[in-house]
């Protein structure tokens, strides 16, 4: 008698090697799909980042700088002539091998510009008794040497001084750059160098010592370079003088290797105005870094020069309304011919634009990510302001450069790149 096989029998065979093999080939299509979305999120993630981290590094740069270059002039000082003024200057383009300060000090990236501003920033700006004969003196009346003034923790009119910063100056013994406007006329005034041995701070009435003949501060005079204005027989207002220089610090991957990656940074010095010596004989002042990754600061000044609106003669004769284009700050498509310094043209004379205010400084900061992002070719940059580039320039150049490890080739184009313009409204030169 023969029996059959129980019914169950059939399904305990298992799967056969064809269908194993289905099944491992979508399971690792599957995964492949898995594991490519995974690195195409990594990888965006990785480039957003960056991006995130570039645009703040921008923010940063220009926030650092907008608040104190708002604020040139500020005590008094006027402009002077562009482009080596006296409350502003700017090194435009600077050239190969240029140094913040002397040959020592930080070495700036060539093709950027340096941006130096002036003014009484951190400290008070001190009101002097001009009722008290006794708080401003000369000696000798006719032609000064030395003077003293005394600043009292209350101005004449009761409201309390911060003495901090001159008490401090006066301590440390700094000669500081003090900023005299007389109490007659703004237009007459000078900068002398604190003499902290002839000055004393052991009470509320501060004696303030100052050099007139020999300080270090004398081209800083109303009446030119050298000469103490005759009619500053009085001061109403005094500050110290601060000056701060911003530029693009050339750095490398390995500090001093120009054979490895090119690492720029956007960095201020503060150094005694119009001098090269570093505020406080600190040599680190003449690089603190601000922010990372800025490869090019570009600055363009736009002054109300008249007779180069496009319509000066009826803006001069009332014959037309009023505005911004036609009768103010006129900027022409090329930047040629118009009321902006540095926006392009060929061919910039300072006396074109001499007796005209300083409306505004516009703030050009171009900033790269911190690291590459491999297979991506960023556009050739052509043109920022007046600062051309060409297809050699390190930026443009799409061919390996030497990195620190000798196994690694970089490329300038593989960088993603952002661009912040910042107009500023000069609030004391206008």
């Amino acid at each position: 008698m023969i029996q059959n096989p129980p019914a169950s029998a059939d399904r305990q065979r298992g799967f056969t090697l064809i269908e194993v093999t289905v099944s491992l080939i979508v399971t690792v299509i599957i995964l492949l799909g898995v594991l490519a979305l995974f690195d195409f999120s990594n990888r965006l993630s990785r480039v957003q980042l960056n991006v995130s981290d570039m645009q703040q590094s921008l923010r940063v740069a220009q926030t650092d700088t907008v608040r104190l270059i708002r604020m040139a002039g500020r005590g008094g000082l006027p402009l002077g002539t562009l482009p080596a003024g006296w409350a502003v200057a700017v090194s435009n383009n600077v050239a190969d091998k240029t140094h913040i300060g002397d040959a020592s000090t930080a070495e700036v990236l060539p093709g950027t510009d340096v941006l130096t501003i002036r003014g009484v920033f951190t400290s008070s700006i001190y009101q002097i008794n001009t009722a008290n004969p006794t708080a401003f003196t000369l000696s000798p009346a006719g032609a000064p040497t030395t003077g003293t003034l005394h600043i009292l923790d209350k101005t004449p009119t009761a409201i309390p001084q911060d003495l901090t910063a001159i008490k401090d100056a006066i301590d440390n013994h700094r000669p500081e750059a003090l900023l005299l406007v007389s109490p007659r006329d703004a237009g007459v005034w000078a900068v002398v160098e604190l003499d902290p041995g002839a000055s004393d701070d052991s009470t509320s009435d501060i004696k303030v010592g100052f050099k007139v003949a020999g300080n270090s501060y004398s081209q800083f005079s109303s009446s030119g370079a050298g000469v103490f204005p005759p009619d500053l027989t009085s001061a109403a207002f005094v500050g110290i003088l601060e000056e701060y220089r911003f530029y693009v610090r050339r750095a490398y991957a390995v500090a001093n290797d120009p054979n490895t990656d090119l690492t720029p940074k956007l960095s201020r010095a503060r150094a005694y105005p119009g001098t090269q010596k570093a505020w406080g004989d600190d040599p680190a002042n003449w690089q603190v870094d601000i922010a990372d990754n800025i490869f090019d600061l570009q600055v363009a000044l736009g002054l109300d020069t008249p007779a180069k609106d496009p319509a000066a003669a009826a803006c001069a004769a009332g014959t037309i309304a009023s505005d911004d284009v036609n009768c103010g700050i006129y900027e022409s498509a090329d930047g040629e011919n118009d009321d902006w310094m540095y926006n392009g043209e060929k061919i910039t004379d300072p006396l074109s634009f001499a007796n005209s205010d300083l409306h505004y400084v516009r703030l050009t900061t171009l900033a790269r990510t911190d690291r590459p992002d491999h297979g991506y070719r960023a556009p050739l940059l052509v043109k920022v302001e007046d600062h051309v580039y060409d297809a050699t320039d390190y930026f443009n150049v799409d061919v390996p450069d030497q990195a620190p490890d000798s196994s690694r080739k970089y490329y300038s184009r593989e960088y993603r790149r952002r661009m912040l313009r910042t107009m500023i409204d000069m609030r004391n030169l206008g």
